[in-house]
């Protein structure tokens, strides 16, 4: 079940950390100028960020399976916020020509600026809030003993191996962030169809 819970959250990180955001534009563009350690440094302190930010949401989850009712009505918060990142995705209009990113960071001042953007990144927290809630509704994954250790280091990972692509690949990272069928349109319905099933749920507990 550890290795299971640690694919899930691979998976699932890395397909997230696709569709075109501050983050991996930049780190796209930083590996283009050739500003390769800058770069790689940028990712792990944005990485960071979002390890401690999925830390707390697996914590905030172990709360809620231990308060069932609140559980119950979680489950409609859930929904709602699925909802809204799946038409946020479908409707979503931005890309690597439309994100305008400063990319003057050197050596391990990339640490501090990969920091800085992780911080300021606002959709990490609710995106995992739903995502986890769904996956351990369904039974994906156990947060427990191993597995809540296992569930962070894949989220971890997953993010770091999409971003260190982004350097690698650059501009051709490019053709495949700005596809608005494959990083919005389909996880945005993706999300959408979660979202109603949630509803679903709710309604007959």
């Amino acid at each position: 079940m550890t290795l299971q819970v640690f694919v899930v959250a691979f998976i699932v990180s890395f397909f997230g950390s696709i569709p075109p955001g501050t983050i991996n534009i930049t780190v796209m563009q930083m590996g283009v100028q050739g500003k390769i350690r800058a770069a790689y440094f940028l990712v792990v302190g944005a990485c960071i960020v979002e390890f401690f930010y999925a830390l707390l949401v697996v914590r905030f989850q172990i709360f809620l399976n231990n308060n069932l009712t609140f559980t119950h009505h979680f489950t409609l918060i859930t929904g709602l916020v699925l909802t809204a990142l799946g038409l946020y995705s479908i409707f979503s209009k931005s890309s690597s020509s439309s994100i305008k990113v400063n990319t003057g960071a050197k050596g391990r001042t990339g640490f501090l600026k990969g920091i800085i953007l992780g911080f300021l990144n606002p959709l990490a927290v609710p995106f995992w809030l739903a995502v986890t809630a769904y996956l351990q509704q369904n039974q994906w994954i156990k947060l427990t003993g191993p597995g809540f250790w296992a569930y962070l280091f894949g989220i971890f990972l997953g993010s770091v191996i999409v971003l260190f692509l982004a350097v690698r690949l650059g501009n051709r990272f490019t053709r495949i962030s700005d596809n608005r069928l494959l990083v919005h349109v389909l996880p945005g319905a993706a999300f959408l169809t979660l979202g109603i099933y949630n509803f679903y749920q709710w309604a007959i507990q």
